[in-house]
């Protein structure tokens, strides 16, 4: 063989040696991770691989749902506890859901948990459990918390590319809207007027009725819902931040919803999910649905499909919100980014 062909495929199999190092020193700094943000209504699992250096999400292997419905129960609750049924169900479906992360190759797992866990007694206690059952690292987060990584999801699932952002938050058991301030800082708003609080006001306040004995407000009537969004109106006229409400009036605001209410709940009675919704399209599906029975729902989450639509109206109302775009973004996003749970 020629010394000049040699020099050539040595040439050549040193290059192709370089590219296979350098692949695998970028396959080295990317981990497949599941994050659980367990809610006060469901639990969700988001698996994804992860850039180590930077946080951001490369690619999102699967997201999962389960309803488990913490807030529910603890209502319903006559000493401020969690259900032993309710905690064996969250547990249950941890295990589910980690079963699946660990077949489609996990490596870590990080799971978080709010309001709901700091409100029951025995909510940390439960978490504690939760590590020893499933072998998850999992910690109750502050409110604060919770509301900066729901920011910081959105932001990377924007690219970043929305200067003025209100991300606006309704689980089932608390409510966050989260902007940025002149300094550069997060304004917080939390407040415990959410999907479950919105339809026991109309049952216990509106309807003058027993909470532990009625699940759903359904059929609402025309008079009720009246009274039902004048109540949700003055709330938010009330504790909303006026800076936050000064903002909505800026023409370049984007207003994201996340959280189940503003992703599945008001998106499936307007009939599909957009784009953007708008406040018009809120007020005519409250006209539609009033009046119906959890039947005419056909939905898991029937009790409280027609007071979600009262809860974002209100709030649309009193702060002068003429659109939302919806996302599907939740605390398990923001996990991934945050160097300190994992």
């Amino acid at each position: 063989m020629r010394p000049k062909l040699i020099y050539t495929l040595l040439a050549g199999l040193i290059l192709c040696l370089c590219m296979v190092s350098t692949s695998l020193a970028q396959d080295a700094t990317v981990v497949r991770r599941a994050a659980f943000d367990i809610g006060s209504a469901a639990i969700k699992c988001i698996i994804a691989d992860v850039d180590l250096s930077t946080g951001l999400i490369v690619k999102t292997v699967d997201t999962l749902s389960e309803k488990v419905d913490f807030a529910e129960d603890l209502a319903r609750s006559y000493d401020g506890n969690l259900s032993k049924e309710v905690m064996a169900e969250g547990i249950q479906t941890l295990e589910k859901l980690k079963a699946v992360a660990v077949e489609k190759n996990a490596l870590e797992y990080s799971a978080v948990g709010g309001r709901i866990f700091q409100k029951a007694q025995n909510g940390r206690a439960y978490f504690v459990r939760i590590r020893q059952e499933t072998g998850i690292p999992s910690r109750v987060i502050s409110e604060q918390q919770a509301a900066m990584l729901s920011y910081h999801a959105v932001r990377q699932e924007l690219d970043d590319k929305t200067e003025d952002l209100l991300v606006w938050d309704i689980g089932g058991n608390s409510m966050h809207m989260t902007i940025r301030k002149p300094d550069g800082g997060l304004l917080f708003y939390i407040d415990p007027m959410a999907s479950v609080a919105c339809k026991n006001v109309v049952i216990r306040t509106i309807q003058k009725k027993d909470i532990n004995t009625t699940a759903s407000p359904n059929p609402v009537s025309a008079e009720e819902v009246a009274q039902a969004l004048a109540y949700i109106r003055a709330h938010a006229t009330i504790t909303v931040p006026r800076y936050i409400a000064d903002q909505v009036a800026h023409p370049g605001l984007t207003v994201a919803g996340i959280g189940g209410v503003h992703y599945y709940s008001v998106p499936e009675v307007l009939g599909g999910r957009k784009a953007v919704y708008t406040r018009d399209e809120v007020a005519a599906a409250l006209k539609k649905w009033t009046g119906k029975s959890d039947k005419d729902f056909d939905s898991e989450y029937a009790e409280s499909r027609l007071t979600n639509l009262i809860l974002v109206l209100g709030y649309m109302d009193a702060l002068g919100i003429k659109e939302v775009r919806p996302l599907k973004i939740n605390q398990a996003d923001g996990l991934f980014a945050a160097r300190e749970f994992w």
